[in-house]
């Protein structure tokens, strides 16, 4: 499960926040299956990780705590010699209810993880990431949807730094925000949604992990981009969906 020692060579090498579960492991399990080492971070610790957890180097950290960002950032310059080609901000947390069953530490958790962690991990990276590129993954739901105002708005803020960013680092870091629809995870099944409903409607983690990574590693297109159903093989239903599902 360890890659030991400090990793160079080849340029494929990636930081990624949230890969022990959901859209996470499946982008962990994608960026292994092509080539690349990688440098992941999660919640749970290394005797809860799941079975199917690939051959990368991993760092229990919880995002809501202060010194988070500097301490993956402190990792990570003792993992890689030299710049970093690739970090995806991923980690991200969320929960189906009205604002009014809202508490005030819920709200913050959410913030804090969505936006605030991912503000503080950019900038403690930024020297390390000259010359490579800083992937964002929002959700479709910053656009607003309905019964997930918090989630929302944790990635509408999202969607404004990654576009300001974008503008600020050009030519230096090339900044993606990608925000994928539905996705089959453990955040559907904890909002209620039938297990039918997720299987045949909801994206698959693990195709929305290859489009996800096809769009970082081109140089086409713009730097915000919807990651749909129609993009991943399926169909366009997002609108159809009453409040919407995040990943």
């Amino acid at each position: 499960m360890w890659i030991r020692g400090v990793m160079t060579g080849s340029g494929k090498i990636c930081l990624l926040t949230g890969a022990s579960h959901g859209l996470g492991l499946a982008l962990a399990q994608e960026l292994v299956a092509r080539g690349y080492q990688v440098l992941g971070t999660g919640r749970r610790p290394h005797a809860e990780l799941p079975a199917d957890f690939p051959d990368c180097a991993y760092l229990p950290v919880d995002l809501t705590q202060a010194d988070a960002a500097p301490r993956i950032a402190a990792w990570c310059a003792r993992q890689v010699a030299g710049p970093l080609p690739l970090a995806i901000l991923n980690a991200g947390a969320g929960r189906y209810r009205p604002l009014s069953d809202e508490t005030a530490a819920e709200m913050a958790e959410v913030l804090q993880i969505n936006f605030d962690a991912n503000v503080q991990l950019a900038q403690a990276l930024h020297p390390k990431l000259q010359g490579g590129t800083l992937g964002l993954i929002g959700s479709v739901a910053h656009k607003g949807a309905a019964g997930m105002p918090v989630y929302a708005a944790s990635k509408g803020a999202l969607d404004g730094f990654g576009r300001a960013l974008a503008e600020e680092w050009r030519g230096t870091v090339r900044v993606r925000v990608l925000h994928p629809g539905p996705v089959a995870t453990g955040m559907s099944e904890r909002a209620g949604r039938p297990r039918d409903m997720i299987d045949s409607l909801f994206l698959s983690p693990r195709a929305v992990a290859m489009t996800l990574l096809d769009r970082l590693n081109s140089t086409r297109g713009p730097d915000r981009q919807v990651v749909s159903f129609a993009q991943v093989g399926g169909h366009m239903l997002w609108r159809k969906l009453a409040g919407g599902a995040g990943r």
